[in-house]
């Protein structure tokens, strides 16, 4: 049996969607797989950062996997990291990259490679932060070659997508629409499937 693992911040958990289901209900609803026996968890917590995300993770997924899972995980996470309420990165984008490296390094050394995916973070509608945003993702995406785990770019074709920027409501999280979106250009990723399978 196949158990899924989404762990971020409130944009995993999908606050702002109405419809309480989030880019990660939407998103396993496209999926073919039979329910049950696969399993699909919203591991999202509200302000979750980078190194909050790497000091809970692995005990969420021993707490919920059952010894015959197949688990499959996949991380998103930085907007936090790049949110600057006082003028700075709450984590500055180097510490935030080797979060990640460390994150991944644990990571593989439990499940296999392919069992993994990183979600680039999501664009924002404040300038600063979202250019910030940008550099991280580019970031991320270095790392993630480097230890030949799965990347998802979904920054580069939300930051230019009306339909999603325009549902920002606060400026960070999409609602229904926006949510639908990102479920949308994952389901069409070409990473995804092997990521399933």
């Amino acid at each position: 049996m196949k158990t899924f693992f989404f762990f971020g911040d409130s944009l995993t958990l999908g606050v702002n969607d109405k419809g309480m289901l989030g880019w990660t209900g939407r998103f396993a609803s496209t999926l073919d797989v039979p329910v049950p026996p696969t399993t699909f968890y919203n591991l999202g917590v509200c302000k979750h950062s980078s190194h909050a995300v790497i000091e809970r993770w692995k005990d969420e997924v021993d707490r919920r996997a059952l010894p015959e899972s197949d688990v499959r995980i996949m991380f998103s996470f930085g907007v936090v990291d790049m949110a600057a309420p006082e003028g700075k990165p709450i984590i500055p984008l180097q510490q935030s990259v080797k979060n990640l490296e460390a994150l991944i390094q644990e990571a593989t050394s439990t499940y296999p490679i392919d069992s993994i995916r990183v979600l680039s973070p999501f664009p924002v509608a404040q300038a600063e932060h979202r250019g910030r945003i940008e550099e991280l993702h580019f970031a991320y995406a270095a790392v993630c070659r480097k230890y030949g785990v799965g990347y998802v770019d979904v920054f580069t074709s939300l930051a230019g997508d009306e339909n999603y920027m325009g549902d920002l409501q606060d400026g960070v999280h999409p609602a229904e629409k926006g949510c639908e979106v990102i479920a949308g250009y994952l389901s069409n990723d070409p990473s995804i499937p092997d990521w399933i399978a």
